[in-house]
């Protein structure tokens, strides 16, 4: 069967994108930069590693997008062609392609740009390319931010912390500092064991530090209840800070964790949320998204640990591992009970993040059931 010209159309233009992205690297290409302006790019890549994926390249992303419509399109054209199913990892990268173009309008709007226009591929890898700018700079900032931050939270903890920790050096922190240790351990481990304690400092084998166990800052108060895993997750003090110092405010963080009551009692006035546009804000992040969870969650890990500079792989513990593990555990729920479980959750991190600021947007009134609408009916 012969292909559409629409199938013609979408092939030629992701076979274009994809030899514009390999030529990505030459100099030449960065003296013909279009429509779209560097600094807006970049501007709109900060959202990339906080709501889309945590270290793959945006270009990496695109192409995922190009090879699933070549693949497409061979398909139509031959029947008998053999059906390839996607790999784990690719399905993880087209999802974050997913989320992308939901974040970033303008990979959404080039990327959507028909066949005809001979600059398009062109346009998507100089977007790529500012965009990763973008990218990169907002983890480099976050993390410049919570090296500080997290130890000066840290060091108002009651009792206080022997020795003090300093928020210029990470030496002093993860495995080497009681605090950070007890913080970092692996829920399946008891640190207040003094045996597990030095196991973990020397690598035992049986007391590996992987993300095939949840932290225990993850947890509320730090406590799991092995009969009962899910209780508590996600909802651990410095966790939530983490979130609102990246994304409403440093000084937000400080306010008490709760229901969400205390939130919204404790939150600055309206006219003063509109006197300073918060992150969320400037994302146009309404609710509490789950991969900006996952995100936190992996800044907060990385700041508590002894580990000088930004690394995927700390020892054993693999960084994108633990991200996607988070990730899945939102998006993809085993069961139509978790996934109520998961949507409580997530009320709970709203209630806590944004209060009533933004209630209209995480849980919408089902008004077809209120008076008004009833009487209407009636």
């Amino acid at each position: 069967m012969a292909p559409t010209s629409t199938t013609d159309t979408q092939t030629v233009s992701s076979l274009k994108r994809l030899v514009s992205l390999l030529e990505e690297e030459n100099a030449q290409l960065q003296c013909k930069m279009v429509k779209k302006p560097v600094q807006s790019l970049t501007r709109e890549g900060r959202a990339v590693r906080r709501l889309v994926t945590l270290v793959e390249p945006v270009v990496d992303l695109v192409a995922e997008y190009d090879r699933r419509q070549i693949q497409a399109a061979e398909q139509q054209v031959s029947s008998n062609s053999e059906l390839i199913l996607p790999t784990t990892e690719q399905q993880y990268t087209y999802r974050a392609y997913e989320k992308l173009v939901q974040w970033c309008p303008s990979i959404r709007k080039l990327v959507g740009l028909a066949a005809e226009a001979d600059t398009a591929g062109l346009d998507v890898a100089l977007a790529c390319t500012e965009l990763q700018k973008g990218a990169d700079g907002a983890r480099g900032d976050d993390c410049a931010t919570l090296k500080t931050a997290v130890a000066q939270w840290l060091n108002e903890s009651r009792p206080p912390p022997d020795p003090p920790f300093n928020s210029r050096e990470k030496y002093g922190r993860g495995f080497n500092h009681d605090l950070t240790g007890k913080l970092l351990c692996p829920v399946d481990y008891n640190w207040a064991d003094a045996d597990v304690r030095t196991a973990i400092k020397e690598y035992h084998p049986d007391f590996r530090v992987t993300a095939d166990s949840w932290p225990s800052f993850l947890y509320a108060d730090g406590e799991y209840d092995p009969n009962n895993p899910a209780k508590g997750l996600f909802k651990g003090k410095y966790l939530v800070m983490t979130f609102r110092c990246i994304f409403t405010s440093p000084s937000s963080a400080q306010h008490e964790l709760g229901s969400g009551d205390t939130a919204r009692r404790t939150q600055p006035l309206k006219a003063t949320w509109r006197s300073r546009q918060h992150v969320a804000r400037l994302l146009k992040m309404n609710t509490v998204q789950p991969r900006a969870i996952a995100y936190v969650a992996t800044q907060l890990r990385f700041a508590l640990s002894s580990c000088p500079s930004w690394t995927t792989v700390d020892e054993d513990f693999n960084h994108e591992e633990f991200y996607h593990n988070i990730v899945d555990y939102f998006e993809l729920p085993s069961s139509a009970w978790k996934a109520l479980e998961v949507n409580e959750l997530l009320l709970w991190w709203n209630r806590n993040v944004f209060g009533r600021e933004n209630i209209a947007h995480y849980r919408p009134q089902r008004t077809e059931s209120l008076s008004v609408s009833l009487s209407k009916k009636a």
